[in-house]
């Protein structure tokens, strides 16, 4: 995924070099960056009357009770959601930063900790998608929470009958909640739940991440498969390191094109969750976005020199 680049000397540069210490250090230093700019990225005020959370705060206020109030609380709960997963993004890049510098330096890990970083992200984009409907919404919200408590169902069986018995409070609340809201059951032919719908608009149980990755920069090609090859450990995508180890005392090898790669990735997946709270929120965010990109843009001209004295 990592860009090749050509040295001035007309070395080329392909990042399939060992992490040196100094690779490193830029690294973890445009991490730390990146991070903190997106974290200081919002301003005190939120939008005007044309952005798609007041219209959708307004469709909510405009239902009769208690329907008006169950919206109002279900909307409330989205943004809740929406800020849970952008700090827990935040801390991924966080985690990032010290392990891009461990020693021995890191092999797989950095595509593990920034796939769970763009997993985060695109939940933030799947529940606040400026472009779809309160209602589409409320669909997607309203299965996400009926997939949760059926988890936690399942976690409580090896925990005892209490906690089962804790859960299915749990879960007659959810399902009143999913009521009150208007959400309605989708079923399939067998009668199997595969969803809900409100106001007809419709929803599947969960996320499909590797369509909601779509919303990604371009310029990243299928990052989510890349990634799920090193997290979920599969030999086509692990086999490289243990042949890049076959010369050394180690038993697998990194290379600085996975650190790349994770740093790419973490500015996309950044990039995609601040335009999305912009435009659902009407947010100014000034030169945030540009300055974003910037920063990696100039960490990949100081990563070509280090890369090139690396190959050396």
């Amino acid at each position: 995924m990592a860009d090749e680049a050509e040295a001035e000397d007309g070395i080329p540069v392909t990042f399939t070099v060992p992490i040196s210490e100094p690779f490193a250090r830029a690294a973890a230093a445009v991490l730390k960056n990146i991070r903190e700019l997106a974290a200081n990225a919002f301003p005190d005020e939120v939008g005007g009357p044309d952005a798609p959370f007041r219209r959708d705060a307004a469709a909510f206020d405009a239902q009769p009770e208690p329907t008006r109030e169950a919206r109002r609380s279900m909307h409330g709960m989205i943004f809740e959601l929406a800020q849970l997963s952008w700090s827990n993004a935040l801390d991924h890049v966080r985690a990032l930063e010290q392990d891009v510098v461990m020693q021995p330096p890191p092999v797989w890990s950095p595509l593990t900790l920034s796939r769970a970083l763009m997993e985060n992200c695109l939940f933030l984009h799947y529940l606040i998608d400026p472009t779809i409907t309160g209602a589409k919404r409320l669909a997607r919200c309203a299965g996400l929470w009926r997939t949760d408590v059926e988890h936690m169902e399942k976690a409580a069986t090896a925990f005892g009958p209490t906690q089962v018995a804790e859960i299915a409070k749990t879960k007659d609340y959810v399902l009143t909640a999913l009521r009150d809201v208007g959400a309605v059951e989708r079923t399939n032919s067998q009668g199997r739940l595969i969803g809900y719908e409100v106001d007809g608009e419709r929803s599947g149980l969960d996320i499909n991440i590797t369509e909601e990755a779509k919303a990604m920069p371009s310029h990243l090609p299928a990052p989510y498969r890349i990634l799920s090859g090193a997290a979920h450990g599969r030999p086509w995508m692990t086999d490289r390191a243990r042949m890049l180890a076959e010369d050394s005392e180690h038993d697998l090898v990194g290379e600085a094109a996975t650190v790349m790669t994770a740093v790419a990735v973490v500015t996309g997946a950044l990039e995609t969750a601040l335009k999305t709270w912009r435009d659902y929120f009407g947010l100014d965010l000034g030169d945030s976005l540009d300055h974003l990109n910037g920063l990696h843009r100039m960490f990949f001209i100081e990563a070509v020199e280090l890369g090139v004295a690396s190959a050396r």
